[in-house]
């Protein structure tokens, strides 16, 4: 058996094993979930019992109430993240405008941009046209960008998006003037589970590049402490074939 053929074997070893280990996990998310919620709905209820604490001990418990409806609303947000990773749909790359749904994106997302100080603008390339993509998937992956733009940008700063024509993929940037991720966090910012935030699940980036990869693409980063970040989705401009790992469907 040459090296290439053992090597082909075990990549695919690999990928089933992740498959299935994916679906296991799916599976337990699933069935956590609900006794979660009914966690959280009974934990309201009580808060509510301790709505106006009249004694030190009714603040003390109040408190602590708090305290865990918060982190179980925190493991919600993780196993909800979780379950639209690991379960997400095969795409479905249709032509689209691409600036066309950009705009209308970045129209609807500027307000709440807005009512942090924060300038949110859109620079649409020129022959860009119809991109092959599947857009409910490329739309989530923009808006986490967006996202963690905003939480990174200072009062005052800008979040800029654009889109460039090159001769066989489109490159649609997001760009913030925040702070910028250090040189050595940069290789792990798309690791499952790995976060700068406080409150991050580190599902987000791992999610933009799941999205590059099934359109046939590649997401890049490329970042200045102090002076901002910038993310490129690189989208090929010819449908993905069958036989590629991905396809139209």
């Amino acid at each position: 058996m040459s090296q290439s053929v053992r090597e082909e074997r075990l990549t695919r070893i690999r990928t089933q094993r992740l498959a299935r280990l994916g679906t296991l996990l799916a599976g337990f998310a699933h069935e956590v979930r609900n006794p979660l919620s009914t966690i959280g709905l009974n934990l309201q209820l009580v808060l509510e019992d301790f709505e106006d604490p009249e004694t030190p001990r009714d603040k003390r418990t109040q408190k602590r109430l708090g305290t865990v409806q918060n982190e179980v609303k925190r493991l919600q947000t993780i196993l909800e993240e979780f379950l639209g990773f690991a379960r997400a749909p095969e795409p479905r790359l249709v032509p689209v405008d691409l600036n066309e749904k950009l705009r209308a994106l970045i129209e609807f997302h500027e307000p709440d941009l807005r009512d942090a100080d924060v300038s949110l603008r859109f620079y649409p390339g020129a022959g860009v046209g119809q991109v092959p993509v599947d857009w409910d998937h490329l739309q989530a992956a923009v808006v986490n960008l967006i996202r963690n733009a905003k939480e990174a940008t200072p009062r005052g700063g800008e979040v800029l998006v654009s889109t460039v024509r090159e001769p066989a993929a489109v490159l649609l940037r997001v760009t913030d003037t925040g702070a910028g991720i250090p040189a050595e966090l940069q290789p792990r910012v798309f690791e499952p589970y790995f976060s700068t935030k406080k409150a991050g699940t580190g599902l987000g980036l791992p999610t933009v590049r799941r999205v590059a990869e099934e359109h046939g693409g590649t997401v890049g980063l490329q970042s200045d402490v102090g002076k901002g970040t910038q993310f490129t989705i690189s989208l090929p401009t010819h449908p993905v074939v069958e036989g590629d790992g991905e396809g139209t469907r």
